[in-house]
């Protein structure tokens, strides 16, 4: 766990862009690196933030944001810094996409049981997302259709394979 008094800088607001070596302005208040993997520079390792983001399985954030951030207000700046953005946006598609193809890959594996399949069926189709009515934004669109063709193209032949045996 990281030491939350790094998190702040000299007048206890949170810090954002420094805590990342690739963008900070100064790498001595550098926390995390932005890369896949931990990441050692001038002898000291820098965890990798989006390794403890992919690792929490925390779909909505709130666990992650608690343990490696400050709190949930920290990590809803950081996903609105211009420059981090990007980074989590796509931190939280992959682990979407793999916990829904690990939930699909569930639903094939555990067909004769009919609560895990309802289980995995719930978290294959995003239950937990609960949006607002209305018409889905060009992003969520985009978003959803390159995940839905992403787990299809994962799964597509073990369905065919599963349903050619019946």
């Amino acid at each position: 766990m990281i030491d939350k008094t790094k998190l702040v800088d000299s007048r206890n607001r949170p810090i954002t862009q420094s805590l990342f070596l690739e963008i900070g302005y100064k790498t001595e208040f550098a926390v995390y690196t932005l890369k896949s993997n931990d990441y050692e520079y001038k002898g000291k390792v820098y965890p990798s933030l989006k390794r403890l983001y992919m690792e929490s399985e925390d779909l909505i954030g709130i666990i992650f944001a608690q343990e490696h951030l400050l709190d949930w207000d920290h990590w809803e700046r950081l996903k609105a810094n211009k420059l981090i953005k990007p980074h989590a946006d796509k931190w939280q598609k992959e682990l979407e996409l793999l916990t829904r193809a690990r939930s699909v890959k569930g639903i094939i594996d555990m067909t004769a049981d009919e609560k895990a399949f309802q289980a995995c069926k719930w978290i294959a189709d995003k239950g937990w997302d609960k949006r607002a009515a209305g018409r889905p934004s060009e992003s969520e669109k985009k978003m959803n259709d390159a995940i839905d063709k992403a787990v299809m193209d994962e799964f597509e032949g073990d369905v065919v394979r599963l349903f050619a045996n019946e």
